[in-house]
């Protein structure tokens, strides 16, 4: 098909002799082509959710160009999934122009998948948005010594980590609990993947033992 510069509905014709020519059009719709602009996703609210989520929980896309092209909005679809042999297909709902929900589909494990929005049927968005399946599980912590001063950069290894904006990191004892200026010694964490988080260490001089106020 020929590019245009804008969404347009255009008649397709044939002929076989140069001379006579006829129309192609969907007997159904009555409609011949339609050039439609192609939608973009910009967020996704909210952007995660646990691994055991509510089967209704419903997420809003913001983005330009959704549509509707059938009487029953069939072809308007979101795509969770990173792969092609992993793709869950959601019916979306479109509420405007710039806006589309969908239920997020349960998923058995934690994971970070893209999320892409088809008004077709068959050409998705590939803007690279994603939703975050978490269930945060702490597999290491880097490097296993940490300056007295508390100026180590601490790398965290895991699975289940999603981007929130409120990641945060607790260091405590299993055997004699820890508090940091009366609470509990909560760093910030800054995620980097949904397996790796960073943060840093507590100067050793802020860091009591809940039980007797001593010192680490």
């Amino acid at each position: 098909m020929p590019g245009v510069n804008s969404s347009c509905e255009v008649m397709i014709q044939i002929t076989l002799n140069q001379q006579q020519w006829h129309d192609v059009v969907n007997i159904d719709t009555g409609k011949s082509y339609i050039y439609y602009q192609a939608p973009h996703v910009h967020s996704i609210t909210p952007a995660f959710g646990h691994v055991k989520t509510s089967k209704d929980q419903v997420i809003e896309i913001a983005g330009t160009g959704f549509a509707c092209y059938d009487d029953d909005c069939s072809d308007l679809m979101c795509r969770f999934g990173n792969t092609e042999e992993e793709y869950i297909f959601v019916k979306a709902t479109l509420a405007s122009s710039t806006l589309v929900r969908c239920k997020v589909p349960q998923y058995t494990k934690p994971d970070v998948l893209n999320v892409e929005v088809s008004i077709n049927g068959e050409s998705y968005t590939s803007d690279n948005k994603t939703y975050g399946y978490f269930d945060p599980f702490v597999l290491d912590a880097s490097p296993k010594l940490l300056a007295v001063d508390g100026s180590t950069a601490v790398q965290i290894k895991g699975i289940g980590f999603v981007d929130s904006g409120q990641c945060k990191a607790t260091y405590d004892n299993r055997t004699s609990p820890l508090s940091c200026g009366g609470g509990y010694c909560v760093k910030t964490a800054v995620f980097i993947d949904k397996n790796t988080l960073n943060t840093t260490s507590f100067p050793m001089t802020e860091i009591r033992y809940s039980s007797s106020g001593n010192m680490v």
